[in-house]
């Protein structure tokens, strides 16, 4: 939240990326997907416990995470002197989800907001929106489309805005009262996943069967490469 809030005053160029195991699962499967997640001035953490995991035991190293959508905005929107644009959702979800962040972060300004048809967004659309953004002064734009359509509209955007664009997935519902999010126990568990199934299975049950599958695949081959590795290089030296 820091680093985000002061790279928003500044006007830094960024797309923050949360990546949860379907996003990597859709990286590894789809390359231009992969190019998404590295366009100029991306910066991908680890939304998800299973990837907070797999890096802690990839690098040997601490991890600070995992970074939820939710979490992140939430205490990005209580800090003073930032502007932040809305872009996702339904008009309605919007009209909620403003009014919630009138009454519980009075130091948040909302200078603009923008609920788009569903589908994804031509090049035109793209330029009309980032002249938006930037005519608003927003310093941050959330963008709540899902995965991946959100991240490859942050891909396009980042750069033209003036400011920081942020992906939170499913955070605008979360936040507007539209979803039940999670509950707290669940948090960081590995297992917050099962409460979403649990509640859409109609509509999630096709990216936590094959996204989960996936990526536990593509970590457990990554870690024994790594540890392959290891053992090659002691024995080296």
């Amino acid at each position: 939240m820091a680093s985000l809030s002061s790279a928003a005053l500044a006007g830094e160029a960024h797309g923050l990326h949360l990546c949860n195991a379907y996003t990597l699962a859709l990286a590894m499967r789809d390359p231009s997907y992969c190019a998404v997640l590295r366009h100029p001035g991306a910066v991908n953490l680890p939304d998800g416990t299973p990837v907070a995991w797999f890096h802690r035991f990839a690098t040997r190293q601490p991890t600070r995470g995992p970074v939820r959508g939710p979490g992140l905005m939430k205490a990005t929107l209580a800090q003073p002197g930032l502007c932040h644009y809305l872009l996702g959702g339904t008009d309605e979800l919007l009209d909620d989800l403003v009014a919630l962040i009138a009454h519980d972060f009075p130091a948040a300004e909302i200078v603009g907001r923008f609920a788009p048809p569903f589908g994804d967004p031509t090049e035109a659309d793209i330029k009309q929106w980032a002249k938006k953004v930037r005519e608003s002064g927003a310093h941050v734009l959330w963008v709540g489309l899902g995965t991946p359509r959100q991240d490859r509209v942050i891909a396009q955007l980042a750069g033209d805005i003036g400011g920081v664009a942020v992906g939170v997935g499913a955070a605008f519902d979360f936040l507007s009262g539209h979803k039940a999010e999670a509950p707290q126990v669940l948090h960081r568990t590995g297992l917050e996943w099962m409460y979403r199934l649990a509640v859409e299975p109609r509509r999630l049950w096709r990216r936590y069967l094959f996204g989960n599958v996936a990526f536990v695949f593509h970590a457990a081959r990554q870690l024994r490469q790594s540890r392959s590795t290891d053992t090659v290089h002691r024995s080296l030296t």
